[in-house]
């Protein structure tokens, strides 16, 4: 006994057990793809992503792991914006609970913004979420009740990027989230001495 087989019956599932399926199906999805998914000229947005160092490592850096150090954003623009020059409302958009990575607010906010609405946005990744979660976190699960006091770093990192903004000519701003997003969204609203659109 080999050990392919004896690792598979330590599986419960099987994937791909009926093979390629007909080929003809494979090739009309390549066909799809090269067609479709591969023409950049049909989207209307451009994805930016960046990373800046979070305020909070300054001041406490003894509790900040080294994932949670780096702030990540995404910058959702429109195609035929010319950065810094062109004066366009942004919209900065928090992560609700258990949300990683951008591609759902990409999708179900982001997108439609600047479509329906000259609005760009700004995706900001939640400390210990995503591209900022510890290899040792499972999930959303947080290791600390501290941790959670130190996700409210996001209000400082969020001063930081509404002061580039007006650098780069991304005003007015509107500040929102879901869940914890909102929350989080509403603290930074309330430090921020040219209050943004709510």
């Amino acid at each position: 006994m080999n050990f392919d087989n004896l690792f598979r019956r330590f599986i419960l599932t099987q994937s791909f057990v009926r093979g390629w399926e007909n080929s003809f199906h494979l090739q009309g999805i390549f066909t799809y793809r090269r067609e479709k998914i591969g023409v950049r000229d049909e989207c209307n947005q451009n994805y930016i992503n960046t990373r800046f160092r979070s305020p909070l490592v300054n001041y406490l850096p003894h509790l900040v792991p080294s994932q949670v150090a780096t702030a990540h954003f995404q910058l959702v623009l429109s195609r035929n914006h010319r950065f810094g020059i062109d004066s366009i409302p942004i919209g900065i958009c928090y992560a609700g609970t258990g949300d990683h990575g951008f591609s759902r607010r990409r999708l179900f906010i982001a997108v439609l913004l600047i479509n329906q609405y000259p609005i760009c946005s700004i995706l900001l990744e939640n400390p210990y979420y995503g591209l900022r979660k510890p290899p040792d976190q499972s999930h959303s699960s947080l290791l600390y009740v501290t941790n959670l006091y130190i996700m409210e770093v996001l209000v400082l990192e969020t001063l930081i990027l509404l002061h580039w903004c007006q650098k780069m000519k991304l005003t007015s701003a509107i500040l929102h989230g879901f869940s914890l997003g909102e929350h989080i969204a509403s603290l930074a609203f309330t430090k921020w001495l040219d209050p943004p659109s709510r």
